[in-house]
């Protein structure tokens, strides 16, 4: 006897899964976009916005590549790395503004690179606090939660990669470019 999963679906519902999915990740992009935009500004949102895709692509990526399957799990998953990035990308503009507040005679790379060394310890404890647990389920844990821990294990880990480098590195170039016109 064997039994099939409730995440097991037909071509034609997967396909309606991923247009859905693929239909809900673009409208919360843009209502983080807004939302960004609305707290600070558009730049910020545009790099906001690039660093999560990014995030969501090398996750996405390490799945194809390994060919591991993509169930609800996954989603969840990918969910959970947008809330994680979307919130540590957050807290590095947010430091970029209040330092852009002090005034001082910097030009945007030397702001960045200050916002980024200032947050840099608060980024990396809370990766490993939180991939911790996670490898600890991937070691202990059953099999049917091991591609959920991976892909939560990859998003954490790029997710702060991606705030850091991409997101930050983004608004830098967004804003030299405004200022160069």
């Amino acid at each position: 006897v064997e039994f099939m999963s409730a995440e097991s679906v037909g071509a034609t519902i997967g396909g309606e899964l991923t247009r859905n999915a693929l239909l809900a990740l673009g409208i919360a992009l843009v209502l983080m976009l807004l939302y960004i935009t609305f707290r600070f500004e558009l730049s910020f949102g545009i790099a906001a916005v690039i660093g999560i895709i990014h995030n969501v692509l090398v996750v996405l990526g390490a799945f194809s590549i390994f060919q591991w399957e993509i169930s609800s799990a996954f989603i969840a998953a990918i969910l959970t790395v947008i809330g994680y990035s979307i919130n540590d990308t957050i807290v590095i503009f947010d430091r970029i503004r209040e330092n852009m507040r002090n005034k001082r005679k910097e030009d945007y790379e030397e702001l960045v690179n200050r916002s980024v060394r200032q947050t840099l310890n608060r980024s990396i404890n809370t990766v490993l606090t939180s991939s911790f647990p996670l490898v600890a389920l991937l070691i202990f844990g059953g099999a049917t939660i091991k591609l959920f821990v991976l892909a939560m294990l990859i998003g954490f880990v790029t997710g702060a990669y991606s705030s850091i480098c991409i997101a930050s590195s983004t608004w830098f170039e967004l804003k030299n470019r405004r200022a160069l016109a």
